[in-house]
């Protein structure tokens, strides 16, 4: 099933206009086919709910639905409303019931479970809400995303899957029937995991609306055994017809191929990329593969490159992780995929390029390492003097990064709850980076970023009040950034000191007003020309803004920190 193609399954349930057409629909020949097609699809129908449809899955045993046992799971009667429940009996024995304790047949009581509708009539307006088998939802890590009506988890790729989904059929804009749906790959590893097949119950009752006295005693009985069905088809001639019986499927999916993926040893052989990379061992820049067994380590004797043979790369590959910040966690030396894969680090060279190591590149998913190769290209300069310091030598750092000062000094303001500076957003620092390419849409984007975090963490509010306790008789139309200088010149500093200091948290914020506030006009133009034309290129623009910004911002504290 496509979960957004349910035209198959509402074709089920769409009653005909004609005679002729009714004949035939009463025949019931396509309810077969659907289920059969329904069930090889890459989703799977777990519970639909529409006028003459009724479909209804629970996992069952392998040792209960063996064909030996079909003559008792025919007998099924049940449905999704069903769930646990406390019984007491006449002789005043209290028991917890099994939701399929009622279901028809003791075997079917071995089964689980997978949706439960459930409702409150303690909240006014309620209507049924779904729930999955909490045991199921746990073990497959699945949790309820309610603006997608689904339970999803992470893919490989960090990407949301919605696994269980439901849908609502509608018609005239009203509701006529509900659908709940299934990944059959991933609830194949539970059944796998359980020894379980689906068992698929189903009923297609078909009549004319309006006009249904009875089925009468006169009907034409087939049966619909075949190698997954098992049940039989009453046709009522002018009345109608009754299908009612299940089908199992064989959904698991093996011991063995789970096995592999918890351990990421996938049955399917990894692929890796090659890229050209500065080969320190045999000294010479060619096309390598990142694949583990094409290179070696320090310890092993081996004409293989090393692992940590390093590779370069246009800065432009870090712009997808800098667009899609839910997905993606950008950090100064390394990147993060939610719930996927992680490149361990990275880091920027004098030349503005992007570098790394062959063996962290093959840690990433195939189509990882295609976004990456895409931006390969020859050194053209050795890797940064950090990455050779932190990396190479197994050394801190010596080398000042101004953006990083910068943040730290941030962080221990929100640590220490001082009262005029306050972090807004606890995502906010991670959203900040160097602009690294010639993008001036990525350099407005960054300093945007640093204007929400410096700029907007300030308390006006605080900081309006501490200049009135010091009698500066603040302008009632001053801002934070001016608030701030006027207390600075209340606590002892020079005018033209003060107005010095926070210069740069002005510069940063006219500068978001002029990118990011209207709409680019002659003052961007001027501010982008003069950023090329002083600093080379934005990175180096935006590395002075910063370094300025960590200077004021230490005086700023060192000021602030003697008043309450």
């Amino acid at each position: 099933m496509n979960i957004y193609d349910l035209s198959s399954l509402k074709l089920l349930s769409d009653e005909p206009d004609s005679d002729d057409y009714f004949h035939l629909w009463c025949q019931q020949k396509e309810v077969c086919d659907f289920l059969s097609s329904d069930a090889n699809d890459e989703y799977i129908t777990l519970y639909a709910s529409l006028p003459h449809v009724f479909i209804h899955a629970i996992l069952l045993p392998d040792t209960h639905a063996q064909k030996d046992n079909f003559e008792n799971l025919i007998k099924w009667s049940g449905n999704p409303f069903s769930s646990w429940s406390v019984s007491c009996s006449s002789d005043d024995v209290v028991t917890i019931e099994n939701p399929l304790s009622s279901f028809g047949d003791e075997s079917l009581t071995y089964g689980e479970q997978i949706i439960f509708v459930r409702s409150f009539e303690g909240v006014n307006g309620s209507e049924n809400y779904y729930e999955i088998n909490q045991k199921i939802a746990h073990s497959l890590d699945l949790h309820y995303v309610a603006e997608r009506k689904s339970w999803c988890k992470l893919d490989d790729h960090g990407e949301i899957d919605e696994v269980i989904k439901i849908i609502k059929i509608t018609e005239d804009k009203k509701d006529i029937g509900t659908v709940i749906c299934a990944k059959k790959s991933v609830l194949g590893e539970y059944a796998g995991i359980e020894s379980h097949k689906l068992f698929r119950m189903f009923d297609f009752t078909r009549y004319k609306t309006g006009d249904f006295n009875g089925w009468g005693t006169d009907r034409d009985s087939r049966e619909l055994n075949s190698n997954d069905f098992f049940g039989s088809l009453n046709i009522v001639k002018g009345v109608g017809s009754y299908s009612r019986g299940f089908q199992l499927s064989d959904i698991a999916v093996s011991k063995g191929k789970i096995i592999s993926n918890i351990w990421g040893n996938s049955e399917e052989e990894k692929d890796y990329c090659s890229y050209i990379a500065q080969d320190w061992k045999n000294e010479e820049i060619k096309e390598i593969s990142c694949d583990p067994n094409c290179l070696a380590n320090y310890f092993t004797k081996s004409d293989l490159p090393f692992e940590i043979t390093p590779v370069f790369f246009k800065p432009d590959v870090l712009l997808k992780y800098k667009t899609d910040r839910d997905r993606y966690t950008l950090n100064s030396r390394s990147i993060y995929c939610r719930g996927a894969w992680g490149l361990k680090t990275f880091d920027v060279n004098s030349a503005g390029q992007v570098h790394t190591y062959l063996i962290y590149l093959s840690h990433l998913p195939y189509e990882e390492q295609l976004h990456w190769k895409q931006y390969n290209e020859p050194p053209k300069a050795p890797i940064s003097d950090r990455a050779m310091e932190n990396d190479i030598k197994g050394e801190w750092s010596s080398e000042y990064d101004a953006l990083l000062s910068l943040k730290d000094k941030l962080a221990k303001l929100d640590t220490q709850s001082v009262p005029w500076w306050k972090l807004r957003d606890k995502n906010a620092p991670d959203k900040v980076h160097y602009p690294y390419t010639s993008s001036r849409d990525e350099w407005a984007e960054e300093i945007l970023n640093l204007d929400q975090l410096i700029v907007e963490g300030l308390e006006e509010k605080w900081l309006r009040k501490k200049a009135k306790a010091l009698k500066l008789n603040p302008d009632a139309r001053l801002r934070a950034l001016k608030l701030v200088e006027v207390i600075l010149v209340g606590v002892g500093f020079e005018a033209g000191h003060a107005r010095e200091i926070m210069s740069p948290f002005h510069v940063v914020h006219n500068a978001r007003s002029i990118l990011k506030g209207h709409t680019l006009g002659k003052e961007a133009e001027e501010l982008r020309k003069n950023a090329i034309t002083d600093y080379c290129s934005y990175k180096n623009h935006y590395e002075k803004l910063c370094t300025d910004c960590d200077e004021s911002l230490e005086i700023i504290t060192n000021a602030l920190s003697g008043i309450s």
